[in-house]
């Protein structure tokens, strides 16, 4: 059966908004399955020639039954039609829907309404800069388009366009106010489903063979760091994330010593060699706060642990900056008998040939020292590959598969078999991963620390020393400390590095990534980043109290009333009307004929003005009837043909009486 024909819109308006809509869906085809992106297009393909050729709409049984089982797909795709994913699937689905049963105007204003709220949910998954002008240039479209189909005149669409450009530029100051007056409070008002954080990347509480190679070729920022002291040397940047103690041979886990202290963990360091910095971390959805190795003392955000890590209370889900000071020189002191009996276990049964070997490199040993030299040799020395994509190991011993058979692994494999050797000759060790390296963004001043910058490594206790970074990994593949990862150069995981750009070309390239990076960063400090203590410092520079809630109240509603009152001034000021187009190239028409004594009276209409002035110049008459009959079509019916508004005015320009 089939329902009403299509009357609400004509085809060239029905194409203006289903051009809007295609660019308010677009951004989330990169989201959402491809089913649900074709699906949307596809409704608007058949929309528009259904307008094309006046076909029926569906009627109510056909569209509930489109809507039930579309509701399925998506509940079948996603398990639940509740969060982010979904949520926004269901919204792209019912704005299709909404589509097809477009009958009053009153549907045209509720779809319209949907796309600006559709708009919104762009910034659930991105809060860029350029996600930011792409929703602002969709919005005055839209803007534009509600103005145009809600206008009772008909005028171009240019003249929707100016109107709604002048009106958001008149709400800027507005917005302005708002943004920076309006209370900040700690945390949301309302939190975000958990899918909403799936996309994040960063460090997990374990580590597995392949975890960090993973990262590694990632090219998203882990955090920007800014120095306020000398910037310590290459092979000294080391940031301290996640201490793993525990392992069943394979994986490795932080284990119970992760518990945040009140106090600060028992350290002796060289007061000179304190280096004082500030870190904006992204989120990552983690607990991990990251600090130069070793950080001294936690922050208003996380607590330092026994092993000196610094962890929240709750994951990281927003951007967050914090002050640190860490020492590049320190002794961590004594271990407590529960550190030893955690940092020399072993899993029963597993890498018997690794357990051998330290037991061997003890035996022949005269100290811990000379242990930890033998096995470093061995890693130099022998065949061994510093590589992203090494051979997996289905071994139930993957420690004695790499040391013995593979040799070829990442960071995260000579970290985990070297801290096993300690183990076993005695020695208390434990993994240690984080990130390694930063690299300079000149325009600004700061570093950039990346997810190609995951690393892991050992640390080892001695007697008079403490616990002792040692990086297996510079062994073997030395640059990885000098120099960064080359994500764009891996090939069947050949590790290639960063090297000073010799040519122009590459040489832009990185100056105009470092620039947009720059800019990146100070769009997430002035305004991603704009919480309490910064809405509380830009107001006391202002001489603003932001505790004096009855003097910020009243600043609020001078200023904020202020605008307001101004804006509704400027928009309802009278101005002088706007001749229309067609009627100024009338009376341009009209002032010619009366250059030639032909004048045309107020009350005269443009027919008989016209058969008067036949009368009197009958050598002109065809072109009077084209003039006039083109002005009365443009002028009285309706008409927004700018082809014919063209040839109109062209006719009026090559008028000669």
């Amino acid at each position: 059966m089939s329902g009403p024909l299509i009357t609400v819109l004509d085809q060239r308006a029905m194409t203006w908004l289903l051009a809007g809509l295609g660019l308010t869906i677009f951004p989330h085809g990169l989201n959402l399955p491809i089913w649900i992106s074709t699906l949307a297009l596809a409704i608007g393909i058949w929309r528009w020639l259904a307008g094309q050729h006046n076909w029926p709409l569906p009627n109510s049984s056909l569209k509930l039954l489109l809507t039930l089982a579309l509701v399925v797909a998506v509940f079948a795709n996603y398990g639940t039609l509740v969060g982010r994913d979904s949520g926004t699937a269901l919204l792209v689905i019912m704005m299709g829907l909404k589509l097809i049963e477009l009958r009053q105007r009153r549907d045209v204003m509720v779809l319209m309404f949907l796309a600006y709220f559709l708009l919104i949910t762009h910034f659930i998954f991105s809060q860029t800069i350029p996600m930011a002008v792409y929703v602002m240039t969709c919005v005055w479209l839209l803007l534009s388009l509600h103005m145009h189909l809600t206008s009772k005149e008909q005028r171009p669409v240019r003249h929707s366009l100016r109107t709604a450009a002048g009106l958001m530029l008149l709400g800027l100051p507005l917005m302005l106010a708002l943004f920076i007056l309006f209370p900040r409070i700690e945390g949301p008002i309302w939190g975000l489903p958990k899918d909403a954080y799936a996309g994040m990347t960063g460090l997990g509480d374990s580590m597995s063979p392949g975890a960090i190679s993973s990262l590694s070729q990632s090219e998203a920022v882990a955090f920007r760091v800014k120095f306020d002291d000398p910037v310590p040397a290459t092979d000294k940047r080391y940031w301290r994330g996640p201490v793993l103690w525990m392992t069943d041979g394979r994986n490795w886990n932080i284990g119970p010593a992760l518990r945040p202290t009140n106090s600060q963990p028992p350290i002796s360091a060289a007061h000179d060699s304190a280096v004082s910095y500030t870190v904006t971390l992204e989120p990552h959805n983690q607990k991990w706060l990251f600090a130069l190795d070793l950080p001294t003392n936690g922050n208003e955000y996380g607590q330092i642990s026994s092993d000196f890590q610094l962890v929240a209370p709750k994951p990281i889900r927003k951007r967050l900056k914090y002050q640190m000071v860490s020492y590049l020189d320190y002794n961590t002191g004594e271990l407590t008998a529960f550190e030893r009996k955690l940092a020399l276990s072993l899993p029963k049964g597993r890498n018997p040939r690794t357990i051998s070997l330290g037991r061997s490199l003890q035996i022949k040993s005269r100290s811990d020292a000379e242990v930890v030299q033998k096995a470093l040799a061995m890693f130099r020395q022998q065949p061994f590959v510093y590589s992203l994509r090494p051979p997996l190991l289905n071994s139930n011993d993957p420690s004695d598969q790499f040391l013995f058979e593979t040799r070829t692994g990442f960071c995260e494999h000579f970290a985990s078999s070297f801290t096993m050797l300690m183990r076993a000759a005695g020695i208390p060790a434990r993994v240690v991963t984080g990130y390694q390296g930063a690299e300079l963004n000149p325009v600004d001043d700061y570093y950039i620390v990346r997810q190609r910058d995951a690393h892991a490594w050992a640390e080892i206790w001695l007697v008079g020393q403490g616990w002792v970074r040692i990086d297996p990994t510079a062994a073997v593949a030395p640059e990885r400390v000098e120099r960064s990862i080359n994500t764009s150069l891996v090939s069947a995981g050949a590790v290639q590095f960063n090297l000073p750009h010799s040519d122009m070309l590459s040489s832009t390239w990185q100056k105009l990534n470092l620039n947009l990076d720059a800019i990146n960063n100070r769009w997430n400090q002035l305004v991603l980043g704009y919480g309490p203590n910064q809405q509380r410092e830009f107001l006391q520079n202002l001489g603003l109290d932001i505790n004096d809630w009855h003097k910020l109240a009243w600043v609020f509603v001078v200023l904020v009333g202020g605008l307001f009152l101004f804006i509704t001034a400027f928009v309802l000021a009278p101005r002088h009307k706007q001749i229309d187009p067609v009627l100024k190239h009338y009376q341009r028409f009209c002032h010619k004929l009366a250059r030639r004594g032909l004048l045309k009276s107020d009350n005269e209409t443009a027919s008989a003005f016209a058969q008067r002035v036949k009368t009197s110049r009958p050598d002109l008459s065809k072109k009077i009837d084209l003039i006039t009959q083109l002005y009365s079509h443009l002028r009285y019916a309706g008409s927004d043909n700018q082809k014919q508004f063209q040839y109109f005015k062209k006719q009026v320009t090559e008028f000669k009486p």
